[in-house]
């Protein structure tokens, strides 16, 4: 018999094509078929169609599924028709895919403040974007999590991105790379031989390096890693002075020291003006965080000012800005270590100078490392968890060859939320135990997030030469063929958390604020699993207090379809926070988010709003009392320039108290980091995140 195709062309019978195609429709359902009743079924297949004559490739196909069926195979027939019918789930997506690039080209796009979506290039990559997230939805994701995306119950976070077997958020080893040279874009650079150099190739390895991600680029520890570079500007700069002008060895010292200063702020200047003007090639502006305020004491007298001088240039920098406008990037976070700012003045008066700093730019926000998980780390190993991101942080992982606790060189692989208030309705709605239904969907995040692994540890080294190649992430020099194998061992992924206000509200009618006892109940019994998730995977999972920025809106919006309850409004609340509106001083915010915070060691921070920052005392109070609680820490206040005047002041969103003009822009902390939430007037931020900003009181 022959089989007339969907094109018209005729082939002879080939029963080893269905048994492939079975095998492809098990494989997405994670089910197996055993030979020999695949084997009953072509023959089946095979018997009832007409011999002698052209079979259609439809009725092919329709006794295909009815036998699977009859051997009980229905989820294989399920996925099996699915696909047969991709001509119709195509056609609906590719129409999906063409309203949102219609959107982008016509109005821009608001998801992620991150992206100017007025520049062609981002409109590609966003409209790239929205092409790659549909083909990973219809071709990679199991009918199940269709199913909980769809409705809700679960968010793959930058699920554009995973196609491409990236990785997410990193603290890329900037110092290794450096060291003895680098390759890049097939060009070799010898290693910098000023600290000017240092930061223009910095800023250089960061925009290609960036691109090759999803998620924040952290340089940790940027005034160590810049040390051995300062020394070389400051030693050419006295050998100049001292041997060549014949100064004196403290006039050489002093001129030399000022050449060093000039360097630093020359390359600082450098790097904010590139990574504030210049997207990388993935079409939004790197979301970089660096790293500084903490160096050893016993180190020799020329380095500690070395040091200090670093963070002073950081810092000044940043206040000082450009053109007389702030910048958001990069993210600034000081490395707070209480013992050394108590006994080392230098220590003490860099930390002074960041208060002053964050008292007019909200950064740098404040790392404790005598308290909490960080801290804890640090006492016991030396080694200091940078943040990544926004909020991201590694789980602890030792290297097994040298029991060395390694946090430079790491990354996160993703992120997938739980929509906790939905999970609770769906519980409710069709009478089955909440508990129960959470254990579920925290078993399909952990499939998914095996998954992932699997299909990082398979990724070949090139596609991020960078991290892989060139040694930006731990023993990551690799040959650009190699698979990245078992250096996915050392990579973090996360469960995530959102809106336990509202999940609290529903189940108790009262707020975190008020009485937090079930969410808190919740949150313990999430660690709990993804504690014994680790054990059993030997992977390193981790609990996230999820930063929702468009997700605030999107998950808002799938309670209320799925409920018909639209109670909450146009958003829910950021992961353990308390609502933005709770009328509280920022001590009792600390207090009253100190317990979840601290059950969501794989990505956390605590912000409070003030409403006089230029209250020094009461800033650096709020920010030790932060320390004292092992916090991150961030400083939260709307920072305006009015564009007609050029005057600045603080939480005015809509009209400049000086001059009157609604010319704005306005730098607001999204959910752990500063954006546009208004520039020249208009907002990048999406239609939720300003309702919410629009309501805060304590955030």
């Amino acid at each position: 018999m022959n089989v007339t195709k969907k094109d018209g062309t005729v082939e002879g019978w080939n029963g080893e094509k269905i048994k492939e195609a079975v095998y492809k429709a098990a494989a997405r359902v994670n089910q197996y078929v055993e030979p020999d009743i695949l084997d009953k079924l072509v023959e089946k297949v095979h018997s009832c169609l007409i011999i002698d004559r052209d079979a259609p490739t439809k009725d092919l196909h329709k006794e295909v599924i009815h036998y699977l069926r009859y051997f009980g195979l229905d989820d294989i027939a399920n996925s099996y028709q699915e696909y047969r019918d991709y001509k119709n789930t195509y056609a609906k997506s590719f129409e999906k895919v063409k309203d949102e690039a219609d959107n982008v080209l016509l109005l821009g796009d608001r998801e992620n403040a991150n992206f100017d979506s007025s520049l062609v290039s981002t409109k590609g990559s966003l409209i790239k974007g929205y092409l790659t997230k549909e083909l990973y939805r219809q071709f990679y994701l199991s009918k199940e999590e269709k199913e909980l995306t769809k409705r809700g119950d679960i968010y793959i976070h930058d699920m554009r991105d995973m196609l491409m077997g990236s990785i997410n958020c990193c603290l890329f080893d900037i110092g290794n790379v450096l060291r003895g040279g680098f390759s890049m874009s097939n060009v070799d650079y010898t290693e910098p031989t000023s600290v000017l150099s240092a930061l223009q190739v910095i800023g250089d390895i960061t925009l290609v390096a960036t691109a090759q991600q999803f998620g924040g680029f952290t340089l940790a520890e940027i005034d160590k890693v810049l040390l051995p570079y300062a020394k070389k500007t400051y030693d050419n700069a006295f050998k100049k002075y001292f041997e060549q002008c014949n100064m004196d060895y403290d006039e050489s010292c002093a001129m030399a020291m000022g050449d060093l200063k000039r360097e630093l702020e020359q390359g600082f200047q450098s790097l904010e003006l590139k990574l504030n003007t210049v997207p990388c090639s993935r079409g939004d502006f790197a979301f970089t965080t660096l790293t500084f305020g903490t160096w050893d004491i016993m180190m020799d007298d020329l380095d500690r000012d070395i040091m200090k001088l670093i963070g002073e240039t950081i810092l000044k920098t940043r206040m000082k800005g450009h053109g007389g406008k702030q910048v958001v990037f990069p993210k600034l976070v000081f490395l707070y270590d209480e013992n050394k700012i108590r006994n080392d003045e230098d220590h003490k008066e860099l930390f002074d100078l960041a208060v002053e700093c964050s008292s007019k730019c909200m950064y740098p926000d404040y790392l404790s490392l005598n308290h909490g998980k960080v801290g804890e780390i640090y006492q016991r190993t030396g080694a200091i968890t940078s943040p990544m991101g926004c909020r991201a942080y590694l789980t602890e992982w030792h290297d097994p060859k040298t029991g060395e606790a390694i946090t430079i060189g790491r990354c996160n692989i993703g992120a997938v939320s739980l929509n906790l208030p939905l999970i609770l309705a769906y519980s409710l709605k069709n009478n089955v135990d909440f508990f129960n239904v959470l254990e579920d969907r925290l078993q399909v995040i952990r499939e998914f997030l095996k998954k992932r692994y699997d299909m990082i540890r398979h990724t070949k080294a090139c596609t991020n030469p960078m991290c892989f190649t060139q040694g930006g992430l731990h023993n990551g020099n690799l040959s650009p063929d190699d698979e990245i194998g078992d250096l996915v061992n050392y990579m973090t992924a996360s469960f995530g958390v959102t809106a336990l206000n509202e999940l609290n509200i529903l189940a108790t009618g009262k707020t975190l604020y008020q009485d937090p006892w079930f969410a808190e109940g919740v949150l313990k019994h999430i660690n709990d699993k993804v504690e014994q998730f680790k054990k059993e995977d030997g992977y390193l999972y981790a609990v996230y207090g999820t930063p929702a920025e468009s997700l605030c809106g999107v998950q808002a919006k799938q309670y209320a379809e799925y409920t018909g309850d639209n109670q909450f409004g146009e958003y829910f609340t950021n992961s353990f926070h308390m609502h933005v509106s709770e009328p509280i001083t920022p001590f009792e915010k600390q207090d009253a988010e100190y317990k979840m915070f601290h059950m969501c060691n794989g990505g956390h921070i605590i912000y409070s709003r003030v409403t006089n920052p230029e209250n020094l005392q009461a800033l650096k109070a709020l920010v030790l009392r932060g320390m004292e609680k092992g916090f991150y820490q961030g400083i939260n206040f709307d920072s305006v320039y009015c564009e007609d005047c050029h005057k600045h002041s603080t939480n005015a969103m809509n009209k400049c108290p000086h001059c009157g003009s609604t010319n704005l822009s306005v730098i607001s902390r999204v959910c752990g980091y500063l954006s546009y939430s208004k520039l020249n007037g208009s907002t990048r931020m999406n239609d939720a995140k300003m309702a919410e900003i629009k309501d805060r009181v304590c955030m």
